[in-house]
C-alpha cells in the first residue's frame, strides 16, 4: 500500500466520520439483507459482505468518502452464477477470492484509468439494463413467490404470477414501496428503506401473515474458512471471477468518479482497485457476496459529513454489531418486504437522463444504448459493456471519418501559392496536387485518403503536408504505403511535408519510412514545390 498519513487518512474528522459511518451502515442494512436474499444465499451472504468490503476496501482503497458493499450489477452476476454455473456456494466464494486476486492485479498494473474512457451511452445502457435486470427478478418474490435468478427466466414466469400470487405478502411488499416513496416527504433524515423494513415486518407479524420470511440468520461473527475445490473443476470458476473482478472494478471506479466530483479530492483508481481486491478475498473467506463502490451508500456518507477513509470502516463494523446482537430479529422479514425495497433500487438505478434523451441525443449513441441495455438484460454485463464500447468506437471512427477535416486540391485551384512556383509552368500546376492531413491518420480517415486519391486523374506530382498530424496507426501506415506503391506504377511522384519525429518514428516501426525516399521529404511546403522538375 502506498505511504500515508495515519492520522490525516482516518482521523482527521473522526467526529463527523463515525456520525457519517453510522447513518450510512442505517441505510445499508435493508440493502445488505436484500442483495443477499437477492444473491440465491441468503440474507446473511449479504451482510457478510457489506461487513468484509465496507470494512476493508475502505481500510486500503483509495477514494476518500467512498463505502462499498453488496451492489445491483454485482448481485446480479452472482445469482446469475449460482443459478446456472456454480451451485455449489464453495464455487461461488473461491470465484469471489480470485476476483479479489484479479482485481489487486489490475490495480498494481494500473488499469484504473481505463474507466473514464468508457463512453456515457454504454454505461447508460448498462445501468439500465441493470436496473430492469433487478425489477424484473424481484417481481415474483414481490407478490409472494419463488424467486429467479435469471431475467429471462423471470420474464417467462409473469404469466404465473396471478395463478399463485399471495394477497398477504404483496400487500407487505406494495406497502414497502409507498413507504420508500412517501416517507422522504416528511423527514429525510431517517432512511426510508429502514423504515419499510420495519414497518412491513411489524405488520406481518402483528397480523400473523402467512408469507415467505428470510428465515435463520447465523448469530455471532462470521468465522474466516478458506474455499476448497477439486482442481479439475477450477475451469468453472474463472471465467466467474473475471466477470466479477472487472465487473466490480466498473462498477467502484465508476463510484469514484462521482465521489471526486462531489468531494472534489482527488481519487485514486489503482489504489481503489486494490481496497476492493482485498475487500472481496475478505468477504470470500467468510462467506459474503461480492461489492464494490455504492454510490447511493457513497453520497449518505458524505452527505452525513463524512470525510475520510474512517466512515467506510465504521459502517461495516455497526453491521457487524447488528449482525452479533439482533442477528435471530432479522429471521422475521418478510422477503416480500425486500423485494419491494430491490425494486425502487432497480426503478431508481435507470438511467433516465439518458432515457430522456433519446430524442435528441445523435442516432449512433441511442444505437449504443439499445444495444448494451438488451446484451445486459438477456446476454452477459460483460459482452455488453465490451460490445458496448467496441460498437461506440467504430461509430465514432465512422463519424470522425465522415466529417474529416483533411483537404486535397490541385495546384492549380491555389492562386494564392501561384507566386512561389513562378517556375512551374502553368501546364504542369494542373498535374500538382496536395493533400493535407489535419488530425489523426487512422483506419476511419483511410477511407477519406483512397477516394481523394481515385479522383487525380492526371496527377504527376502529389504533395501531402502531416502539418497537423497527432498520430497514425497501422492502417494508415499500410495506406500511406499502399498509396507510393500505386502512385509509383503510375509515374508519380509523392513528396511528404512536415512529417514530426513522432510519426516518423511511427512509420518507422512499420516499415514505411523504408519505402518513403529520404529526398522526398521536405521541411516546408516552398522547399517541395522547389523539386518539382518538367
Amino acid at each position: 500500500m502506498k505511504h500515508f498519513n495515519l492520522k490525516e487518512r482516518y482521523f482527521s474528522n473522526l467526529f463527523g466520520d463515525i456520525l457519517a459511518g453510522l447513518t450510512t451502515g442505517i441505510v445499508a442494512l435493508p440493502m445488505a439483507l436484500a442483495f443477499g436474499m437477492a444473491s440465491g444465499l441468503g440474507a446473511e451472504a449479504g451482510l457478510y459482505g457489506a461487513i468484509a468490503t465496507g470494512i476493508f476496501a475502505a481500510m486500503f482503497g483509495g477514494t476518500p468518502g467512498q463505502v462499498t458493499g453488496p451492489t445491483g450489477p454485482l448481485t446480479v452476476v452472482t445469482a446469475t452464477i449460482i443459478a446456472s454455473h456454480l451451485k455449489h456456494p464453495e464455487y461461488l466464494f473461491c470465484a469471489v477470492i480470485l476476483a479479489g486476486l484479479l482485481q489487486i492485479f489490475f490495480g498494481l498494473i494500473k488499469t484504473g484509468q481505463f474507466v473514464r474512457y468508457i463512453p456515457y451511452p454504454v454505461v447508460s445502457g448498462f445501468m439500465s439494463g441493470i436496473g430492469v435486470i433487478i425489477t424484473l427478478i424481484q417481481l415474483a418474490p414481490l407478490f409472494g413467490l419463488k424467486g429467479y435468478g435469471d431475467a429471462e427466466e423471470a420474464l417467462v414466469h409473469l404469466i404465473d404470477i396471478p395463478k399463485h400470487i399471495n394477497f398477504e405478502a404483496t400487500l407487505i411488499g406494495l406497502l414497502s414501496i409507498v413507504v420508500i416513496y412517501l416517507f422522504p416527504l416528511i423527514t429525510k433524515k431517517i432512511p426510508a428503506p429502514l423504515v419499510a423494513l420495519i414497518i412491513g415486518t411489524i405488520i406481518s407479524v402483528y397480523y400473523k401473515f402467512d408469507i415467505p420470511r428470510i428465515g435463520e440468520i447465523p448469530q455471532g461473527f462470521p468465522i474466516p474458512k478458506i474455499p476448497i475445490i477439486p482442481f479439475e473443476e477450477l475451469h468453472l470458476i474463472v471465467p466467474a471471477a473475471f466477470t466479477l473482478a472487472l465487473l466490480g472494478s466498473i462498477d467502484s471506479l465508476l463510484t469514484s468518479v462521482v465521489v471526486e466530483k462531489v468531494t472534489s479530492k482527488r481519487h485514486d483508481s489503482d489504489q481503489e482497485q486494490i481496497g476492493q481486491g482485498i475487500g472481496n478475498i475478505a468477504a470470500g473467506l467468510i462467506g459474503g457476496i461480492p461489492g464494490a463502490g455504492a454510490t447511493m451508500r457513497s453520497l449518505v456518507n458524505i452527505k452525513s459529513g463524512g470525510t475520510t477513509y474512517l466512515g467506510g470502516i465504521v459502517h461495516g463494523l455497526f453491521l457487524l454489531a447488528v449482525l452479533v446482537s439482533i442477528g435471530p430479529l432479522a429471521s422475521i422479514i418478510p422477503l416480500s418486504c425486500l423485494a419491494g425495497i430491490l425494486i425502487t433500487v432497480g426503478i431508481g438505478i435507470l438511467d433516465y437522463k439518458g432515457l430522456k434523451s433519446i430524442g435528441k441525443a445523435p442516432k449512433e449513441d441511442v444505437i449504443v444504448m439499445f444495444v448494451v441495455l438488451l446484451l445486459t438484460i438477456f446476454v452477459d454485463l460483460i459482452m455488453a459493456v465490451i460490445a458496448g464500447v467496441a460498437l461506440s468506437s467504430v461509430l465514432f471512427a465512422k463519424k470522425l471519418s465522415d466529417k474529416s477535416f483533411s483537404t486535397h486540391s490541385s495546384f492549380d485551384n491555389l492562386e494564392h501559392l501561384h507566386s512561389i512556383a513562378s517556375h512551374i509552368p502553368p501546364n504542369l500546376r494542373k498535374k500538382v496536387y496536395s493533400y493535407t492531413f489535419n488530425g489523426p491518420i487512422f483506419f476511419g480517415e483511410v477511407k477519406n485518403f483512397d477516394i481523394a486519391l481515385t479522383k487525380m486523374q492526371d496527377v504527376k506530382y502529389l504533395i501531402i503536408k502531416f502539418y497537423n498530424v497527432p498520430i497514425i496507426d497501422q492502417s494508415g501506415s499500410y495506406a500511406i504505403e499502399d498509396a507510393i506503391e500505386q502512385l509509383r506504377k503510375r509515374a508519380v511522384k509523392v513528396f511528404f511535408v512536415g512529417i514530426t519525429p513522432l510519426i516518423q518514428a511511427s512509420l518507422s516501426k512499420i516499415g514505411t519510412m523504408e519505402i518513403i525516399s529520404e529526398n522526398h521529404c521536405f521541411d516546408s511546403f516552398e522547399a517541395a514545390l522547389e523539386s518539382i522538375k518538367l
